[in-house]
């Protein structure tokens, strides 16, 4: 949702009947200092890649129950990373879960177009009875070991984009596509991310929502260190990788097949 910022043209006023008096001169507008292109850094900490570059200026087309949905499946992202970076000493858990917690207040400012506020946050608590449904089953992966909780980080975000392609393809508004882009560009990398930290410890994800080739295709796409399989060990963190910005940062393109409708935990939707 790229929208354009209306500048404010202030106009000088000119007295009435100062025609005939000299007016003093007029000093020239300082340059404007040029803004920095925000940059998006490889260990998904978003240091200078400010989430809210982004003004949304008209209604989302999304529905209040769909809105919903992907702000509490966000949630249920970052509590579990949360926790993961509790329990365990990997840096991309604590990276991840702060990316997490920029994508649902992204998705929370698209609501707010229509009026639509988010169910009171409480981590672990969710209204939506299948991510509750999620996030406690994955919890127990979480808790149970690294190898565990970074498989149920795979899975998470392998989820979230066969979610998000299906919002976008029910989105008929140009703001609201562009957020879930760069929401789902995000979760490519975070994949990624998850995917090279197995690999370091000698686990070979397989997917479970995706198709084998699109994940072979997204997972080699995401920016990392060393791609797929090579990455640094588990202490010394692989980051998220790559763009986590809203408005600010170029989506990885998705594949042309629309994803697998109906597998996961989101019963079809």
């Amino acid at each position: 949702m790229k929208t354009k910022l209306s500048l404010l043209l202030v106009l000088p006023l000119v007295a009435f009947g100062a025609q005939n008096r000299p007016s003093a001169p007029v000093p020239p507008a300082p340059a404007p200092t040029p803004t920095p292109a925000a940059t998006c850094p490889a260990d998904g900490s978003n240091a200078g890649c400010p989430l809210n570059a982004l003004t949304l200026a008209t209604p989302t087309t999304l529905s209040s129950a769909q809105l919903i949905f992907a702000i509490e499946e966000e949630r249920v992202a970052h509590d579990l990373y949360a926790a993961a970076a509790a329990r365990w000493n990997l840096r991309v858990f604590a990276n991840i879960a702060e990316s997490e917690t920029r994508h649902a207040a992204a998705l929370t400012q698209l609501a707010a177009t229509v009026g639509v506020q988010p169910p009171v946050a409480q981590a672990g608590v969710y209204a939506t009875a299948d991510l509750q449904a999620l996030y406690d089953q994955l919890l127990v992966l979480v808790n149970g070991s690294a190898t565990g909780a970074l498989g149920a980080g795979a899975l998470i975000e392998e989820t979230d984009i066969a979610d998000l392609r299906r919002l976008s393809a029910q989105a008929t508004d140009e703001g609201s596509k562009a957020v879930i882009a760069n929401l789902a560009s995000a979760s490519v990398n975070h994949l990624g991310a998850f995917v090279r930290n197995l690999a370091a410890a000698g686990v070979t994800y397989q997917p479970q929502v995706l198709t084998a080739e699109e994940f072979a295709t997204l997972t080699s796409a995401a920016p990392g260190r060393g791609g797929l399989g090579k990455g640094h060990g588990m202490g010394g963190g692989n980051g998220a990788g790559g763009a986590d910005c809203i408005g600010t940062c170029p989506a990885t393109p998705a594949p042309t097949n629309p994803g697998n409708a109906g597998r996961g935990y989101r019963g079809g939707r």
